[in-house]
């Protein structure tokens, strides 16, 4: 059971403290999955990166907020991407019963492994249209 200090702190955590701390923690469980998939130990990826490996514990560790250009080498030492930003392709927007209705379509790149050229950058099938008005709640 949680106290009342608790609940109260919970609650007055702004919502882009809530992201960053979701956001790193997804990021480092995944670049450490990463390394152990690929044997890779903290002190070869520094040496990878031209790092030390005392920054590189502070990165998987909470002690460090990754740019994007770290980000950028992590992905391309690892052979994975560590980020996806969905890239906005089209907008519809139409009425139906007297409601707007906005329909999105994103294009996303995925990572896929080939047999005949290894690893390359493809763009994903194309998604469902995305209907907020037949997808809220």
């Amino acid at each position: 059971m949680r106290s009342k200090t608790v609940d109260r702190l919970l609650k007055s955590t702004p919502k882009d403290v809530e992201i960053f701390v979701d956001w790193y923690a997804d990021l480092v469980v995944r670049i450490n999955q990463l390394l152990r998939e690929n044997d890779i130990s903290k002190k070869e990826l520094a040496e990878k990166m031209d790092k030390k490996p005392s920054e590189i514990s502070k990165w998987l560790s909470g002690e460090h907020n990754f740019t994007l250009r770290s980000l950028a080498k992590l992905s391309a030492e690892l052979g994975e991407p560590l980020l996806e930003v969905p890239k906005k392709k089209a907008q519809t927007e139409f009425v139906e019963d007297g409601f707007m209705c906005r329909v999105h379509t994103f294009v996303s790149y995925t990572k896929l492994d080939t047999k005949t050229s290894g690893k390359v950058w493809q763009f994903a099938e194309e998604t469902e249209p995305y209907n907020e008005l037949s997808n809220a709640g």
